[in-house]
């Protein structure tokens, strides 16, 4: 059986006057550096529903959908996530390289 670790980073958060400069992709760049060398194979996330630019940015990152939540109440308002994953590269699934 793999072993699963699981690691977790709060927020992502590029102040808005530096986005679309690449600040954000570069960050994720990093990070699934580190992860793919500590031996990670996906990464997950999650994203508010409302907040269409932060999905459309992991989207172009190609991350993929896999479920929706919620609602849930945080900080008194009602809000629903989209939890997104994708598969490192090189990463295989049950022994194959799909």
């Amino acid at each position: 059986m793999p072993h699963v670790c699981n690691r977790a980073l709060g927020f992502m958060i590029v102040d808005a006057a530096q986005r679309g400069r690449g600040v954000g992709r570069s960050i994720y760049s990093t990070v699934e550096s580190w992860a793919a060398a500590r031996g990670a194979t996906e990464i997950r996330l999650a994203v508010l529903e409302a907040n269409e630019a932060a999905e459309r940015f992991w989207r172009s990152l190609g991350f993929i959908e896999y479920r929706r939540v919620g609602p849930d109440t945080f900080k008194m308002r009602s809000h629903r996530r989209i939890e997104l994953s994708r598969r490192l590269s090189g990463a295989t699934v049950e022994g194959s390289n799909k």
